[in-house]
């Protein structure tokens, strides 16, 4: 089954919703905006939910829900998602000769400790859009019933995780503290209470 190339944001939307100038190429952004979507949103929604709202917006079949889902959780979330992939490109260029940094007359590039601290910002807001999303698709799953019901062949499960904090700690340790040994977390874990939402 062929792959649905559909964008949930253009880039006008994109510049307007995030500090992206209006002078940067379409054709710079655009790659970024089906990589963020796939990663990102997809995780978030799952495949069988994602590939529904891809669809509907292809043929124009959304519903009321649906449309109001993805304008106001969807697309604030991918713009940040997409502006924190495409941020250190912005900077960067890869040609046949080299991986050149961008300079002009009239301004200087920014160095790498700079773009991984601006990075880091805008990664912060994303995650912010995404615990957001995360939170009302628990509260509201009912209204979307292929979130609710994936397929059985679901090769991109939904998950409600919406911050990476730079620490992993292994649940599966026979010692410690790690979540998969406090008794009130494995019973709610074990009754299925809102899939991981506090997570």
């Amino acid at each position: 089954m062929a792959t649905l190339k559909v964008k949930f944001i253009s880039s006008i939307y994109l510049k307007e919703n995030t500090t992206i100038e209006d002078n940067v190429d379409d054709n710079k952004l655009v790659p970024f905006i089906y990589a963020a979507q796939d990663t990102h949103i997809q995780q978030a929604l799952g495949a069988t939910f994602y590939n529904r709202l891809k669809s509907g917006v292809t043929v124009n079949n959304l519903t009321v829900d649906e449309e109001d889902f993805l304008r106001d959780y969807v697309q604030p979330c991918l713009a940040q998602w997409v502006f924190y992939e495409v941020y250190p490109f912005l900077n960067y260029k890869a040609t046949n000769k080299a991986v050149s940094k961008e300079s002009s007359e009239w301004s200087q590039a920014s160095e790498l400790d700079e773009i991984k601290y601006m990075r880091n910002s805008i990664r912060d807001l994303a995650e912010f859009y995404l615990k957001r999303l995360n939170r009302f698709l628990c509260d509201y799953s009912n209204l979307f019933p292929e979130y609710e019901n994936p397929d059985s062949k679901e090769n991109v499960v939904a998950n409600t995780k919406s911050y990476f904090s730079g620490i992993y700690t292994n649940s599966r340790s026979g010692s410690g503290w790690a979540l998969g040994n406090i008794p009130w977390y494995n019973q709610r874990r074990a009754s299925g209470y809102c899939n991981g939402c506090d997570d």
